[in-house]
This record gives structure tokens, sequence and C-alpha cells, in this order.
């Protein structure tokens, strides 16, 4: 058992939490990172730049450097090789979640008025076409994070010759790196009217687009004409209800061909909601995301795909906090 002390500690870390991602998203505000990604820079040079004084910005730079994300030699601030994530040129880079956070810190502040049935913020609307901005940073932050599942899946399920469907496609990033791999995969990648132009933008610069179109709509009302061996649902259903989601599913499942593939992922629950972490607090973002935001438990996505009339594989070893789902 902790001691008080041990508790007392290990609460005030989390209580103060804010603190230091306060600090990161203000550096990223100023462009911080991006003028020290291009080179180690002297603490008069970066205040030069952003137009704020050594006295103010020292502390900040020297938090996040106590931290291991940046590395200090004198005045001079770098990135260590080992801690890459800030720096917006490595293909890792964290900036676009940086952005995406503070978006969402926004509507975690209205969490009280949000617990109010009468308060609806509309906040999964502007982080899919509402808003430009806030949806390129979604979007943005979504497509880095993904690209370790996104490889996993390419590596491990064999994509020859097959026709993909993306259902809410976001970057695209589970299809351009399918299409990458497989040059004989082609697709349709589905998003909202105010999405898919970005969509469309990631596709492109994939040099994918004469394989994998983009086509707008809301799975809601219709799904895209055509056959296909391959669904994807990544990241989704926490957005739906259960009578949504059951409706969905069933429409998934007739536009696959004979030995077609499902795969779905989200971010699931144990029965008594209180573990994992993430999806415990994702759970909590749902009520200030979207009024019908449903965080769902293993057993409830499981009795869906049954129903659905799917059998169905759990592969919980995908990178990310995430579990997969392989249904036929």
């Amino acid at each position: 058992m902790t001691t008080v002390l041990a508790q007392v500690a290990k609460f005030r870390s989390i209580i103060n939490g804010y603190k230091i991602s306060q600090i990161i998203m203000t550096l990223e505000n100023l462009s911080v990172f991006a003028i020290i990604g291009g080179g180690a820079s002297n603490l008069k040079d970066i205040c030069l730049k952003v137009g704020v004084s050594e006295k103010k910005l020292a502390p900040l730079l020297n938090s996040v450097a106590h931290y291991g994300y940046l590395s200090k030699e004198g005045n001079t601030y770098y990135f260590p090789d080992d801690a890459v994530i800030l720096n917006p040129n490595h293909p890792a880079a964290q900036n676009g979640y940086i952005r995406f956070s503070e978006n969402v810190r926004d509507k975690w502040l209205q969490l009280g008025d949000c617990l109010k049935d009468e308060v609806n913020i509309g906040s999964l609307e502007r982080v899919t076409g509402g808003n430009l901005k806030e949806t390129r940073n979604f979007i943005s932050a979504m497509h880095v994070n993904a690209i370790p599942q996104a490889n996993y899946i390419a590596d491990n399920y064999n994509f020859s010759g097959r026709t993909i469907l993306d259902l809410g496609a976001g970057s695209g990033v589970y299809s351009t790196i399918i299409g990458e791999r497989y040059e004989d995969s082609k697709g349709v990648l589905f998003d909202l009217p105010g999405v898919s132009p970005i969509t469309h933008e990631y596709v492109t610069r994939a040099n994918l687009d004469s394989r994998f179109s983009v086509v707008s709509g809301d799975y809601h009302n219709e799904l895209p004409d055509g056959d296909f061996t391959d669904v994807l649902l990544f990241a989704v259903i926490h957005q739906e209800s259960k009578s949504i989601l059951a409706e969905l599913l069933r429409h998934i499942r007739s536009k696959l061909s004979g030995g077609g593939r499902f795969f779905l992922t989200s971010f699931f629950l144990e029965e008594n909601r209180t573990e994992p972490t993430f999806p415990t607090l994702f759970s909590v973002e749902m009520v200030v995301m979207h009024e019908n935001g449903h965080v769902y438990t293993y057993s409830e996505v499981e009795s869906a795909l049954s129903e659905a009339g799917f059998s169905f594989e759990r592969i919980d070893k995908v990178p990310g906090p995430a579990t997969l789902y392989v249904a036929t």
C-alpha cells in the first residue's frame, strides 16, 4: 500500500500536469520548435526571432529540457538524438498533435457546462470540417500518430489486388500506406465534405490519386457504390451511439464482397470502465466533443459485431492505445 506522502506526490504530479503542457503549447505557438529545428539555437537569437525577453523565455525552454525533449549547453538549445518528437522536421513530429490538443484543451475548460444536458458546444463538428484551422490540426495530429498502426496493418495483412473502402478516412494514412506497399491495390476514401478536400491533398501528395479516389459524403446517409474486398473503419465508432453503430455495421457488411474483410479500431474499455487509462479519460473527452459519443467496452463492440453477422479476431498488440478487430 502506498504511503500518504507517495499519494500526495503522485496527486500533485497529476494536478500540475497542465503546467508543462501549457509551456509546450506556448512554445509551439511562438514557432520556437521550428526555429530550433533549423539547428542549435542560442537563447538570444531565439528571443530576437520571437520577440520576447530572454528572462521570460528561458524558464520555458529550461522546463522542456528538464523533461528531456530539448538539450541545453550554455545558452544553446537543440533536439537530442533520442528525443525528436518536437522537431517539426522529423516524421514522428508531434507538433500537429500539440495544436490539436490546444483546441481540445479549450473544450475541456467547458467541461462543467457540458455536464448540463442543455449545453452542446459542437466541438466534434469543428474538427470535422466546421472550422478549417481546427480540422487541419486534427487531421495532422491523427495522421502522424496513425502511421505506426497503418504500417502494422500493411505488414501483417495482404492487400494485393484488393479494393478498399476507407470510411472516415481523414488523411487517408491507412489507405495510402497500403497503396504504397501494394501497387495493385485500389480504393475509395470516404469522408465528410469539410474533410475530403484535405484527404485529397494527402492522396495526391502520395501520388496515389490514379488508384485511390476521394468521395465526399456522410456514412450516416449512404456509402459509396461498388464492391469492396476490404472496409476500414479506424478510430471512428466512439462518435456513435449503439443504435447508429448497429446500423452502420449492417450496412458495411452488405458492402463486402465474398471473402471480404472488415478492419475496425478504436479505444475500448474494460467492463468496469476504469481501465485502461487512455480510453477512460477519452470517455470524458467525448463529453466535451460530442453529445452522442460513446467509448465502448470490449464486450459491447464484440456483441455489435456478432449481431451484425460478423465473425472476428481481436488483436491487442497493434501500436498505440487502440485495439484492432478483423472481421469477416
